[in-house]
């Protein structure tokens, strides 16, 4: 009987070497796979996939409130790089506790929580120069005084930033009013 218990003793011991062996080996390839990828691998906080370039669009002109919860400027290309899809863009609101993210309307007068951008073609997309007006309503009103942040985030570029604040200088904000509530 003592016997096989060596024997078992032996297996164990075969097939700890084994997975040492093998864990060894695969180190040594996955060492060598990215020393001849000649970059250095990126941090583990590092996103690859979701790196961006510098920022396509950029304001024109100023934040204006239409009514309390419907907002409008005007971007423009930059110039550089290809023509931006806007169809492909994230719009995305921020103004104290507040946050949304915003749906596109083909609406030219966007429903709550939506966001048009006028006049561009079928296609969506602003090349290089071009400007167009964007329409964007909440789907709740913000306060008067309120400092607000839109980023429209097209695929592939860092997003344009547009900041400014809820109200117009002088008015109460109880008189704006929404079109569709008049």
């Amino acid at each position: 009987m003592g016997g096989s218990e060596v024997y078992t003793h032996l297996e164990l011991a075969a097939i700890f070497a084994a997975f040492v062996v093998v864990t060894t080996l695969f180190s040594f390839v996955s060492l060598g796979a990215s020393a001849m990828g000649g970059s250095p691998s990126p941090g583990p906080a590092a996103y690859p996939v979701l790196a961006a370039g510098e920022p396509h669009l950029t304001l024109v002109g100023e934040l204006s409130a239409t009514s309390i919860d419907t907002l409008t400027f005007r971007v423009a290309h930059t110039g550089q790089g290809a023509p931006v899809d806007l169809s492909r863009a994230t719009v995305t609101v921020l103004a104290g506790t507040y946050l949304e993210i915003l749906t596109r309307s083909n609406d030219p007068f966007p429903g709550p929580g939506m966001w048009t951008a006028a006049p561009l073609g079928d296609d969506m997309c602003l090349r290089a120069g071009e400007e167009c007006t964007v329409r964007l309503r909440l789907d709740r009103p913000i306060p008067a005084g309120e400092a607000l942040t839109v980023k429209i985030r097209p695929e592939g570029s860092a997003p344009c930033s547009v900041t400014g604040l809820i109200g117009v200088p002088g008015a109460d904000a109880n008189a704006l009013s929404s079109p569709e509530k008049d």
